[in-house]
């Protein structure tokens, strides 16, 4: 009587994130009552989770009189997704994509790996840009994809990071000069063929444009939400933007902007340089009722280090300054993720005139 008395108590308690309380969400995953010491234990959907200061201080508030220890257990919630043989148990594929080539969508997809892996998570990355496979180059030395005894493909391993691309497959140096028919085979097989395993997020490297790759993704339901990436000038904005555009019709949730090569910091005084202005994406962000995720400094450093091949204990700073895009974006699929669940993608389609 008394647990259930408390969980009452934590009805008052919100989720920031999803704004409803965390007992109808089903966050509350367990109440153990020892005279005045009270211990819950609190689903997070994301690895750590951006919000969770804020629920244990709730929870605290809504308990008041008792001594309360919150037992946070992470558990990502699996988005709305059509699961090839590949994808089996891999909880959410999430493209990195932009409309306009040069912004740096592949070193922001590796060093989101690196990060969401910093904070417990299972990462893998899919490198959907065929024409320009750079992912294998940039992550530096693995261990190569072998075939199961069921012929599924097992990914390379990068630094603990599980890793697909044509590159792999292909002679240094040769092209893939491949119309549209055949680059949806290439994700069809990268989905269906390769066992990824275990996975939170599979992150998509999309090549630029808004051509077959991400239509063919977005069409076949292999992704379940999308990251954009800019840099900060206007004429880069307004192109990147056009993904955004072709998400939207096709009906992928576009979780927010990443805002890259934003600035660099003097070594002189430290001070934030704003090469390329400063506030424009963040704005329009706003205006266009997206998630503004934050900018990201030009690192000379990290950028010599992918021409031979990173090594992340030599990049710990620089993964850093990635971990709260990280959370913000883990927290933010987390939510729509929960939203899909109650209101699944296909009744938002649009109706046949």
């Amino acid at each position: 009587m008394e647990e259930q008395t408390l969980k009452e108590r934590l009805k008052s308690v919100i989720d920031p994130a999803i704004g409803r309380d965390i007992v109808s969400l089903g966050f509350v995953k367990g109440i153990s009552v020892n005279g005045k010491e009270v211990e819950v234990r609190l689903k997070l959907t994301s690895p750590a989770c951006p919000h969770v200061d804020e629920m244990v201080q709730g929870i605290n508030a809504a308990l008041e009189g008792y001594f309360v220890k919150v037992v946070p257990e992470p558990e990502v919630p699996s988005g709305g997704i059509v699961r090839r043989a590949g994808l089996q148990k891999v909880k959410n594929v999430i493209a990195v994509g932009s409309g306009k080539g040069g912004v740096g969508k592949s070193t922001v997809t590796i060093m989101l790996a690196l990060a969401l892996k910093e904070l417990g998570a299972k990462v893998g990355i899919m490198d959907l840009d065929f024409y320009g496979a750079s992912i294998p180059s940039m992550l530096g030395p693995h261990r190569d994809p072998e075939v199961d005894e069921n012929g599924m493909v097992i990914p390379a391993d990068h630094h603990g990071i599980k890793a697909i691309s044509i590159s792999y497959f292909i002679p240094p140096g040769a092209s893939v000069a491949w119309r549209g028919p055949l680059l949806a085979k290439g994700i069809e097989d990268f989905v269906s063929k390769v066992n990824w395993g275990e996975l939170d997020y599979l992150l998509s490297d999309l090549p630029p444009g808004t051509g077959d790759v991400p239509l063919t993704l977005a069409q076949q339901r292999f992704i379940n939400a999308s990251v954009v990436v800019t840099t900060p000038q206007q004429a880069a904005l307004s192109v990147a933007l056009k993904m955004v555009d072709v998400f939207k019709k096709m009906n992928v949730p576009v979780a927010g902007i990443i805002e890259n090569m934003s600035y660099m910091t003097c070594p002189g005084n430290g001070e934030k340089v704003y090469l390329f202005g400063k506030g424009l994406v963040e704005a329009k962000a706003k205006e266009l009722g997206l998630d503004y995720f934050g900018s990201l400094p030009l690192i000379p450093k990290l950028r010599e280090m992918e021409d031979t091949g990173i090594d992340p204990a030599e990049l710990k700073d620089v993964i850093q300054e990635f971990i709260p895009v990280a959370k913000s974006i883990a927290c933010k699929v987390s939510v729509l993720d929960i939203k899909t669940s109650e209101k699944p993608f296909y009744l938002n389609l649009p109706k046949k005139k």
